[in-house]
This record gives structure tokens, C-alpha cells and sequence, in this order.
């Protein structure tokens, strides 16, 4: 389910959301990414965390990352925050940068919100 594990999805996503930052290109989009990411902006499921806050549940959840790396969802969820400055859009279910995730034709929502988006 998701992204998790899968290296190559990943990178593309990421890599996508930095170029569009770095020079205003829309570089490895999707057609409906916008449309998904205002589906997660109105999901419970969705949290908005620091860098540092991200990194910090990844390394408290290190070993069950590694044991689960494709199927991220079975572990604890992310904490809920609201949205702040210089916070990333993440899913507490599945653990991916939604921005990113959204970008990639293929993936799924966790939750099935992206269907017919």
C-alpha cells in the first residue's frame, strides 16, 4: 500500500516537489496531484510536521521501519498536528510527504479518498 517501499516512487515524488520549488516547473506531476492533496488537507488522517519532528519518528521507530519498510502503515501513527509554518503535509496512516506521494500516478491513498480524483 502507499509509496512505502518503493525507492524509485519516492525519489520521483520528492525530486518532483523540489524542482517545482527551486524554478516554478512542473516537473513530475500528475494530473490530479493538486486534487489529491486538497483531498488530504480535509482528511483527519493528515498532519503537519517539521522536518525534525518527521525525523524524530523515524528514528524512535528505526528497527520497525526496517522489519515493515513496505507496509508502514502497521505502525504507530504520526502525531496530529495542525497546520504551521514550515510544515510538511504528511499522512499519518501510510507516513509519506503527501505532496511528494500525490504525485505518482499509481499510488493509492490509504484510506481509498483518491478514487475518481
Amino acid at each position: 500500500m502507499g509509496c512505502c517501499g518503493k525507492t524509485k516512487n519516492i525519489v520521483k515524488g520528492l525530486s518532483g516537489v523540489a524542482i517545482e520549488k527551486l524554478t516554478r516547473l512542473k516537473i513530475a506531476s500528475y494530473e490530479f496531484t493538486n486534487d489529491r492533496i486538497r483531498t488530504c488537507h480535509k482528511c483527519d488522517e493528515q498532519t503537519w510536521l517539521t522536518k525534525i519532528e518527521y525525523l524524530t519518528w523515524l528514528f524512535d521507530n528505526g528497527i520497525k521501519i526496517l522489519r515493515n519498510w513496505s507496509q508502514l502503515e502497521t505502525l504507530p501513527k504520526l502525531s496530529k498536528k495542525e497546520q504551521r509554518k514550515n510544515c510538511g503535509l504528511y499522512c499519518r496512516i501510510c507516513k509519506c510527504f503527501i505532496p511528494g506521494k500525490a504525485r505518482i500516478d499509481n499510488e493509492k491513498c490509504p484510506l481509498d479518498k483518491w478514487e475518481g480524483v
